[in-house]
């Protein structure tokens, strides 16, 4: 039992998909971002960032349509970019 304490949750693959400024029209499963409300999942992925590879905690966010539901992570960068993060499903060209 100790040891079923000790196992860590796997959290979902991430994958860096792009760098967006805000407001700049970015699909996820063909639903732009920024019209949506992102809700914040209160989970924090540990990601890779784009350039040199540096590791980042940024938060994952739901956004809900009448049809789905789509997670994905974002965080900013120092030169005031947002990092997009999509899970392996939906950076292997299913967006």
């Amino acid at each position: 039992m100790e040891n079923s304490k000790l196992a860590k949750t796997k959290q979902p693959a991430y994958h860096f998909a792009s760098l967006v400024e805000v407001d700049k029209e970015y699909l996820i499963d063909g639903c732009n971002i920024w019209n949506f409300y992102w809700q914040c999942t209160d989970r924090n992925i540990e990601v890779v960032g784009p350039f040199e590879g540096q590791r980042y905690h940024f938060k994952e966010y739901e956004i809900r349509t009448a049809a789905k539901s789509i997670l994905f992570v974002a965080g900013e960068f120092s030169n005031g970019k947002i990092g997009i993060y999509l899970k392996d499903d939906l950076s292997d060209g299913k967006l």
